[in-house]
């Protein structure tokens, strides 16, 4: 007999063939439920639970995996402890940043990646990539319309039945939940993701957002940025696992949003269809680099710039233009900014770029 083997604790035996234990802190039968399911399905056995504070009864065995429910989270969690809730939970990624950056499944929705876990594998970010597409928005200059285009788009693709969803990387725009007129509507935002350690899983994130209608996204907020890096990788990545499309505000042209831009798959750059505006849009190109892009000429041709000058000027081929209503400034300041893109000439010009870039066939 091995020296493990012969010093293992009769509770946990050794070997291969040992069922992993699990244990969940709280009293919510309907969370215990769902956590029986997933042990049932990864082959492992729920012991009864502890008392509140996470430990284990006194002389107990321990548990392979400890779970805390978010409404019993009182106190520090032991180490690799996954906190559990439901996407309806206040605070649930707060407590988490407030343990330590612990995991987060919520459930039911998170069971799968939960099941995993259970299991003993690791349920990382690896294996194969999603089949989502990430679609970046960049304005060539402040004020270009590229926030409402990243939102119509995102909106129309939404409305022909694929998994959407909007994600906000302007970090000093207040917010593109205000563009959405949704702002008081809770859900997760940036600020919640920032001192969340580890990697985010689509099973985790995707219940977690907000949503209007069949549209998901993930904003900024008000609050102060703050200088911590925004994990927009991982991000990015978890919900291109979970998205048939995932557009991405990336705000004006700048280092900042050139280095988000490298994230996605392809970026729509917009332009007044001015000189500025082109020469503007020249410049983004050079510092996008080698991430693929077109140009989308926006609003009134007031300078004479037809699409073959602002190609040639840009070096971008032309996606297709972007027209906008009078009245789109003020749907924008009363939350009718996605009721404005639906209407029949602008929902013409966004389902053209959708087909321009692959979403749509």
């Amino acid at each position: 007999m091995s020296t493990s083997a012969a010093t293992a604790s009769p509770s946990r035996p050794a070997g291969p063939d040992r069922v992993r234990t699990v244990r969940l802190t709280g009293d919510d039968e309907a969370l215990r439920g769902v956590v029986e399911h997933v042990c049932a399905a990864a082959g492992a056995r729920l012991l009864p639970a502890p008392g509140t504070g996470g430990a284990p009864p006194e002389g107990g065995p321990a548990a392979d995996l400890e779970l805390l429910d978010v409404r019993a989270a009182a106190g520090p969690a032991r180490p690799g402890t996954v906190l559990v809730g439901r996407s309806e939970d206040p605070g649930l990624w707060d407590r988490a940043a407030e343990l330590g950056g612990c995991p987060v499944a919520v459930l039911p929705e998170a069971a799968g990646w939960l099941a995993e876990r259970v299991a003993g594998a690791d349920p990382g970010a690896g294996g194969a990539p999603g089949g989502g597409r990430v679609l970046g928005v960049l304005g060539a200059v402040g004020g270009a319309g590229a926030s409402t285009l990243a939102c119509w788009l995102a909106d129309g693709a939404a409305g022909e039945t694929r998994p959407a969803v909007l994600v906000d990387a302007d970090r000093e725009g207040c917010g593109i939940d205000v563009l959405l007129g949704t702002e008081e509507q809770d859900g997760l935002r940036w600020p919640d993701l920032l001192r969340v350690a580890g990697p985010v899983h689509a099973e985790q994130l995707w219940p977690a957002l907000a949503r209007t209608g069949p549209l998901r996204w993930l904003s900024w907020d008000r609050s102060l940025p703050g200088d911590g890096p925004a994990p927009y990788p991982g991000v990015l990545e978890a919900l291109r696992r979970a998205a048939g499309l995932v557009v991405v505000d990336l705000g004006r042209c700048a280092p900042e949003a050139a280095a988000t831009a490298a994230l996605c798959d392809e970026v729509l750059v917009v332009a007044p269809r001015t000189v500025r505006g082109v020469l503007a849009a020249r410049r983004a190109a050079a510092l996008l680099g080698p991430v693929p892009a077109r140009l989308v000429p926006a609003g009134l041709d007031v300078a004479d710039v037809d699409d073959a000058f602002a190609a040639a000027t840009t070096g971008l081929a032309v996606a297709g233009p972007l027209r906008f209503a009078g009245s789109v400034p003020g749907a924008a300041e009363t939350g009718r900014l996605l009721e404005a893109g639906r209407a029949r000439r602008t929902a013409r010009d966004v389902a053209r770029l959708l087909r321009a870039t692959g979403v749509l066939a």
